[in-house]
């Protein structure tokens, strides 16, 4: 990652895509990672939802602007493009649109964006010929960010009063003054989808709000009181804590947010394709996808977060619900505590997100991500599916969270190294969803369940393919958003059909 202070320009981020517009892509990442820190404190676009938001925004504007300047055909459908059509250089207006984006969403950072600017013109030789095409991509990237003029209002706090009934959030009793995020963030415009229909209620409960006695509630309160206890005595291995904790990116200083996390992700792919066989993706394959991976945790973000508020959707967090199980439910557990959301380089243990469980954004997000790029690959030739819908995209990477630097609220001391290997991202969707159980801050049918025999309805349990996934949960709710964007990317029907997750 190439940091706002460093400004190394090398083959750090020369691999996928091409090196000047890759260099907006990390610029994007640091953002979030500085938006994040003491330093900028209140940073602009705190929280999981308005990450995503402004990747997307970001991201699709340096697509879009290249686009309209090479004649191709752009994601999102702007009709305020003057000036692009007469562009010399695509990637001067890619680069201006993105960069714009990013000073007007992060205000605080500014004076960094700019001189990033500077530095990147002096390093790729542009010069005083190109000031049309900045212009063009400034304007662009302006009419973009103007998308969501109403933003401010729908993210804005104080919008959702507990009403105390059973199943329904509230904040836990270790943080009773937390607040509630994103309760309008739902009825934000999204980017390129439209709402996911017919996304099914949460077991434990039915939309009158009257108490459900349900086996899969019971089998999920089980698991996540024994492997989302705050200590490893109750069951949970050193496996699933560390799973636990390397997908987590909750708002830490100097990490972030979980679309940065599945950016990192989708980029590490990305350059282990480009470096085991170059050129196999053109760099406007590459650009395009990456746009394509940030509008959709965009969209999911608002998804997710509309059903999350939904009343008849509504689910408790663990922190509160374990402690107050209602009979045929599960058996209360008094003072029982999480894990917790990871407090990377905090002091905090046992904390919870502040705001509902179900469906998980973790989930959500990240299904969205590596659906649309498990799809891609497999359009492009670079992957396959098996009869069951499970890819063969392997990777290692190596999370923040785990990157020898960071440090571990309970010890203060810095998290050793550590490399998780995966053999597809179907594997990948999976522990990234089940991580939030391992913490103790959800449910498993906030991110996945397995459906019946007869596909009737949804059970307890992780699915060992694509091929069983149930509807209830974040990774059915984000793979329906990746679908809906997979046609823009050229991506046919019969490669959605083969993913098995329809």
């Amino acid at each position: 990652m190439v940091h706002f202070d460093q400004l190394i320009f090398g083959d750090e981020f020369m691999t996928a895509t091409t090196p000047q517009l890759r260099f907006w892509v990390d610029m994007a990442l640091e953002c979030v990672r500085r938006d994040h820190t003491p330093s900028l404190s209140p940073g602009d676009q705190t929280g999981p939802f308005l990450t995503a938001r402004a990747l997307g925004m970001a991201l699709a504007a340096l697509n879009d602007a290249h686009a309209y300047a090479s004649s191709r055909t752009p994601l999102l459908s702007l009709n305020d493009t003057p000036g692009l059509a007469s562009v010399t250089n695509p990637d001067i207006a890619g680069a201006a649109a993105c960069a714009q984006v990013l000073r007007l969403r992060y205000p605080n950072q500014a004076s960094l964006l700019e001189s990033a600017w500077i530095r990147w013109l002096e390093y790729f030789k542009f010069g005083p010929e190109t000031n049309s095409d900045q212009l063009a991509g400034r304007t662009f990237g302006t009419a973009v960010h103007k998308f969501g003029d109403a933003d401010i209002s729908k993210a804005a706090a104080g919008q959702y009063t507990p009403t105390g009934e059973s199943y329904t959030h509230t904040a836990p009793p270790i943080q009773p003054t937390q607040g509630y995020a994103g309760a309008r963030w739902g009825e934000a415009t999204p980017l390129l989808t439209t709402r996911v229909a017919g996304f099914p209620f949460p077991p434990g409960r039915i939309s009158d709000k009257k108490v459900n006695p349900s086996p899969h509630y019971t089998d999920d309160f089980t698991k996540v009181t024994t492997k989302g206890y705050i200590d490893r005595s109750l069951g949970r291995s050193l496996e699933e804590e560390v799973i636990g904790i390397a997908w987590g990116y909750d708002g830490p200083p100097e990490i972030g947010t979980p679309p940065r996390l599945y950016m990192q992700v989708v980029l590490t792919i990305l350059d282990a394709i480009e470096a085991r066989m170059t050129h196999q993706l053109s760099g406007v394959d590459e650009l395009q996808i990456v746009a394509g991976v940030a509008i959709a945790m965009a969209d999911a973000g608002i998804d997710a977060w509309y059903y999350k508020y939904n009343p008849e959707h509504m689910m408790w967090r663990p922190a509160v619900g374990v402690r107050n199980a209602i009979e045929g439910n599960g058996v209360a557990v008094p003072n029982w505590l999480p894990l917790g959301r990871p407090d990377t380089n905090g002091s905090g243990t046992g904390l919870t997100p502040d705001f509902p469980a179900y469906p998980s954004g973790h989930a959500t997000f990240g299904a969205a991500a590596f659906q649309l790029l498990r799809l891609f690959l497999v359009e492009k030739c670079v992957a396959t599916f098996d009869e069951n819908g499970i890819d063969n995209v392997s990777f290692d990477f190596v999370s923040d969270e785990f990157n020898g630097r960071n440090k571990d609220p309970r010890t203060m001391q810095p998290r050793e190294r550590i490399t998780l290997p995966y053999c597809s991202l179907w594997q990948a969707i999976i522990d990234n969803s089940v991580s939030r159980v391992y913490l103790g801050v959800h449910w498993e049918f906030d991110g996945v369940t397995t459906h019946d025999s007869e596909n009737a309805g949804d059970m307890f349990g992780i699915p060992d393919s694509p091929s069983v996934l149930g509807k209830t949960g974040g990774v059915w709710l984000g793979a329906q958003i990746a679908n809906q964007i997979a046609p823009k990317l050229g991506i046919t029907q019969d490669t959605i059909n083969a993913s098995k997750i329809l």
